[in-house]
């Protein structure tokens, strides 16, 4: 099997089933933060934050700097 995830923003299409049979299943999944120029810089800084605590180490004195900002940032824009 296979599992697809885009988001809900994205056109798409799904052909027909011309052999066999195609079981599918639905969900939702709604992000905490709600902008998308936010979520990229979330998901970029973490990004980061691991590539550095694989070069120094996940107790480096920059790598809990880095993830406590990315926290801040998390609560700052995250949905109430």
């Amino acid at each position: 099997g296979h599992l697809l995830l885009y988001p809900a923003s994205s056109l798409h299409r799904v052909e027909p089933v011309t052999r066999g049979e195609r079981l599918a299943c639905f969900f939702w999944v709604q992000s905490m933060i709600r902008d998308d120029g936010a979520r990229r810089i979330l998901f970029d800084l973490d990004t980061a934050v691991r590539q550095v605590a694989a070069a120094q180490g996940h107790d480096a004195r920059p790598v809990i700097e880095l993830t406590g900002v990315y926290h801040n940032l998390l609560r700052r824009w995250a949905e109430a």
